[in-house]
Formats: C-alpha cells, sequence, structure tokens
C-alpha cells in the first residue's frame, strides 16, 4: 500500500496545481483575447492608415503621399505599402475611406483599390478638380464597390462581436459651402475609433476652422492615440490639442519636407500635455496593438 503524503505536503501540490492552471489561462487569455491593430504607415508627406479589426476586417484611412513633381513615385509607394500589408496578413481591404481628395491622401489607392478589392467606398463630402482625385473616382466607379458619401453620424461597425466602433465626428453640413474647393481641409472627414477603453481619433487635414466646430459640436474628443491634423502644421489650436489630450501622437509628415511639417510648436504642445509624439518621416511606420486596455506600439 502507497502511504498518504503528509498533509503539508499535499497543500503544496495542490498550491502548485492551482497556480500552474492559472498561469496556463492566463496565457491562452493573453494568445486569444481579441487585439486590433492599426498601422500608421510612413509614405513620405502624405498620409494612409490601416485598421485591422479582431474578426479581420479592414478600414483603410487615406493612401496618397506628395510627389513634388515626380510622375510615377505613387506607384513604389504602393508597393511598399502594399508589402506591409502583406506581412500583417492583409489580403483584402473591406472598406475605404479618403478623409479629403487632396493628392497627398489619395493618389496611390487606384493602385492598393485594384489589389485588395474593396467592398465600401466611403467619401468625403467635398469635391476637388485634381486629376488624382478623378483617378480615384474612375477607379471606384469602374469597380463593384459599394460608394457611401461619409455625413455626421454615421457609424460603422468593424467588428460587433468584439465591440470595435468607427464613428464620424465631422464634418457638419453648414461647414461645406464655407470651405474653398481649393482648400477642403477642414471639410476633411474626421473618426473616432472605440475599442474598450482604447480611442483614436482620426483627423485628416482639418485646420483651425475644423478643430473649433469639432470643439463647440459637444462631441467627446478625448482619445488615447491622435492622428494629428495636416501633418502636424502650425494650425493645430491648443484648445483643441488640450481638449483630446493623447497619450501617443502620431505626425505623418516626410523628412525634409518644404512645408515646415511638423511644426516646433505643435510638437512641444503636444509633449506639454503628456503625450508620446511619432514623426513617420522620422521615425518610420508605427504599428500599434491594442487589446481595448492597453497598447504596444512598434516599428515596423
Amino acid at each position: 500500500m502507497v502511504a498518504k503524503l503528509p498533509r503539508a505536503v499535499r497543500q503544496v501540490v495542490l498550491f502548485a496545481l492551482a497556480f500552474l492552471a492559472f498561469y496556463c489561462l492566463n496565457l491562452t487569455y493573453k494568445e486569444f483575447r481579441a487585439t486590433v491593430s492599426i498601422l500608421f504607415a510612413d509614405v513620405g508627406q502624405g498620409k494612409c492608415i490601416l485598421v485591422i479589426a479582431p474578426n479581420g476586417r479592414t478600414l483603410l484611412i487615406d493612401a496618397g503621399t506628395q510627389t513634388y513633381g515626380q510622375e510615377g513615385k505613387e506607384e513604389p509607394m504602393a508597393q511598399k505599402v502594399a508589402s506591409q500589408f502583406a506581412r500583417m496578413g492583409v489580403r483584402k481591404i473591406d472598406v475605404i475611406l479618403v478623409t479629403h481628395p487632396h493628392k497627398d491622401h489619395c493618389n496611390f489607392l487606384p493602385i492598393l483599390a485594384k489589389e485588395f478589392q474593396p467592398s465600401l467606398f466611403w467619401l468625403p463630402v467635398v469635391e476637388s478638380s485634381e486629376l488624382e482625385w478623378h483617378s480615384v473616382k474612375t477607379a471606384m466607379a469602374n469597380s463593384q464597390t459599394k460608394k457611401v458619401v461619409a455625413q455626421l453620424g454615421q457609424r460603422l461597425w468593424l467588428d460587433m462581436k468584439n465591440g470595435l466602433l468607427v464613428e464620424v465626428l465631422s464634418p457638419p453640413e453648414g461647414i461645406v459651402p464655407k470651405v474653398s474647393e481649393w482648400n477642403p481641409n477642414d471639410a476633411s472627414t474626421v473618426l473616432k475609433l472605440n475599442f474598450g477603453e482604447i480611442s483614436i481619433l482620426f483627423t485628416g487635414d482639418i485646420g483651425e476652422v475644423g478643430q473649433r466646430w469639432l470643439l463647440n459640436s459637444g462631441a467627446n474628443l478625448r482619445a488615447t492615440i491622435l492622428d494629428v491634423p495636416h501633418h502636424g502644421s502650425k494650425h493645430n489650436l491648443k484648445t483643441f490639442l488640450l481638449a483630446v489630450r493623447p497619450k501617443v501622437a502620431v505626425i505623418s509628415a516626410g523628412r525634409q519636407n518644404p512645408f515646415g511639417h511638423p511644426d516646433s510648436s505643435t510638437i512641444e504642445t503636444l509633449q506639454s500635455l503628456g503625450a508620446s509624439v511619432w514623426v513617420t518621416g522620422q521615425q518610420g511606420s508605427l504599428l500599434v496593438k491594442t487589446d481595448g486596455q492597453n497598447f504596444s506600439l512598434t516599428k515596423l
């Protein structure tokens, strides 16, 4: 007959087994918990952001670069971005949104759309005569993609099961006639992504007019991460940045661009608010991963 283990030994063994079970459950939770990935791609002086939901659905916000008169620069940039998408396991883009029709936000979009075959195209409310924007509309018109004009209050559930919601905060109807056709920045579509306790504000190129409207709109502008308006230009109001008070501020701006982006005053204000500032042209593409409670930042 096998002798019984002493009571003290049995307690130690039970405690060890319980600890091991807890450790294994914790590892399983970490491995399978819902995670959202957001890529702020380094595209030079331009903007391109990709959101990947836990269920695999994707949202592309803008896809453009400033060519400075160098025709054909869009194609290698599109190939670079497509390669990054592939490394992240992306085979299809479900939704594409262009915040406003300036070429540095949309000029290589037709190339990506052809490769990734979007299901939905979210158009900005404002039009433009730029050839690059005309190419985008032509590409979308020749596809089976559903077209919808972005409107204040619209909601997109990228992943309803896991609670990933994207909402349009701006522009309002009244702002569009006040914005020049040649400068539609303030009519940029502004989006807020909410996932658990983490939120991200995507702002296109809104300037002081757009920022003041948002401040007066009553919308909750607080966000964990801010896509800083207009490549970090000097037209970022301190009151707006204070209302957002981000922990991380991402500035999409090309190295040594001729516009002086980002402006030192904007960076200083963000840092004074306690935000970590990431400039794509200086630090490269940024990959954010979040489980809705915590987030991590990785250079891609």
